[in-house]
């Protein structure tokens, strides 16, 4: 089975051109989670689908992807972001990359973590911003081991949206071995990793891990 990315961009602040093109550069394809389409019509990209209830879609954009695939979700039990990903599941998307699901509102921030989260067993998914990448690390049903390129000095954030047990580390300056962590008990702000890579070891739940670009 063919294996798709998605570039999902959402209604909020998106990264640099040049981080926003390195996205591009890695999908086949493009879904705006409806205001999403707004956003994207400002960057110059052409979504192949914009799924919402489009009340935050404006007619200008409408009329400027006359190509583009219009999904219609109305319920309003679900965000647009929530029913974006829902969609590229539908699709059977393996891979999106999310962009404008941070910055301006601090609680939409944190409700499309807790989405995403939601939906980290279903497909991968990595958050981009101007200063990081985030993604899961899934042990929902078994151990997961997760391996990423780094480089010495960079800023490792591991952070678990409810309670994460088993994490074990290698490559980090301050290692956790067969340890937990759990929202608003421990969190894992700001490691460091020691060299070119460093590997997590989950033994049980999905724990967020945020790493911080070399500029920053």
């Amino acid at each position: 089975m063919l294996q798709r990315t998605a570039l999902l961009i959402a209604n909020s602040i998106l990264p640099a051109p040049h981080i926003l093109a390195a996205c591009r550069a890695q999908a086949d394809l493009v879904i705006c989670a409806d205001g999403g389409a707004n956003r994207a019509q400002e960057r110059g990209l052409a979504p192949d689908f914009i799924v919402g209830d489009f009340d935050s879609m404006s007619e200008e954009t409408r009329r400027a992807f006359p190509e583009a695939q219009l999904i219609l979700r109305p319920s309003q039990s679900a965000t647009d972001l929530e029913k974006a990903l829902a969609f590229a599941v539908e699709e059977k998307i393996a891979r999106a990359i999310l962009v404008g699901i941070t910055g301006l509102r601090f609680d939409h921030q944190l409700v499309n973590l807790n989405i995403v989260e939601k939906f980290c067993g279903q497909m991968h998914l990595e958050m981009h911003d101007d200063f990081g990448v985030g993604s899961f690390i899934v042990a929902a049903s078994a151990p997961a081991t997760a391996t990423f390129a780094a480089f010495p000095g960079q800023q490792i954030t591991l952070l678990a949206f409810r309670r994460v047990t088993g994490i074990t580390t290698s490559g980090l300056q301050y290692p956790l071995n067969d340890e937990a962590l759990e929202w608003a008990v421990r969190d894992g702000l700001s490691n460091e990793a020691r060299g070119e890579e460093f590997s997590i070891t989950v033994r049980a739940g999905n724990l967020f891990c945020y790493r911080v670009r070399r500029n920053f």
